[in-house]
């Protein structure tokens, strides 16, 4: 049974479904409708209008993250690098690459391409419904714009948590791409690794200070991914 669905391509890249994806979708868009403006829909009514505009800015946060990860297989193209697929799932997108280039300076401008893009969309999302949308109260008073206020804050969000230096976030490649430059890959990725499972380590232990059992949660992902990339590149 295949674990993912191929809805299309662009530039050349399958685009998938995984199978957890059915789940991510109405997580998302559930946390939308029960969170308050200006980061949910909460007092919107009718129900059925607070689940659509939830639904629709779940997809288009999808649909951000599919843009994340273009960019990030666009300087991957670029370097030489033959892309297999790029699978969006619960946690959100992957490119799956047959290598990584292994030049320093390659590696660091494909890591940051993605978050960078996912800081563009956030501004420039933040920048219409600040200027343009909010003043206007035409506009303002309509539910169907606050989809830009979240879309900007989530991509905002994304962009930011990914240049966290640590693995499998972009930060931690530009981390090792810098320790590259001094060091063998596998001891660049051993050293970026070890910063990973500090992060890791320190999140887990503010998660549990705050009383947020997410922030451990991901803390544990975050230490694992970065086991495993140590493991995987020494290997």
């Amino acid at each position: 049974m295949q674990s993912s669905l191929k809805i299309g391509s662009i530039m050349g890249i399958p685009i998938k479904l995984d199978t957890s994806f059915l789940l991510a979708l109405p997580i998302a868009a559930y946390f939308s409708a029960i969170n308050s403006q200006p980061f949910g829909f909460a007092e919107v009514e009718p129900p059925i209008v607070r689940y659509a505009l939830s639904a629709l800015s779940a997809i288009f946060l999808f649909a951000s993250v599919l843009l994340h990860e273009l960019a990030h297989s666009y300087f991957a193209k670029r370097y030489g690098a033959n892309i297999i697929s790029i699978t969006l799932f619960l946690f959100g997108g992957v490119a799956s690459m047959e290598e990584i280039p292994k030049k320093p300076g390659q590696e660091a401008k494909m890591a940051f391409a993605g978050p960078l893009t996912s800081l563009i969309i956030g501004f420039i999302c933040l920048f219409t419904y600040s200027y343009i949308i909010s003043p206007n109260p035409a506009l303002s008073q309509n539910s169907v714009y606050l989809v830009i206020w979240i879309l900007g804050s989530m991509n905002l969000m994304l962009g930011i948590f990914n240049l966290l230096p640590a693995f499998p976030m972009d930060g931690g490649r530009m981390l090792r791409s810098f320790f590259a430059r001094k060091m063998s890959y596998v001891k660049a990725t051993h050293s970026a690794a070890s910063v990973g499972k500090l992060v890791a380590i320190l999140m887990a232990i503010f998660g549990i200070y705050i009383g947020d059992l997410w922030l451990p949660l991901i803390a544990l992902y975050i230490y694992s991914s970065a086991s495993n990339e140590d493991r995987s590149t020494q290997t």
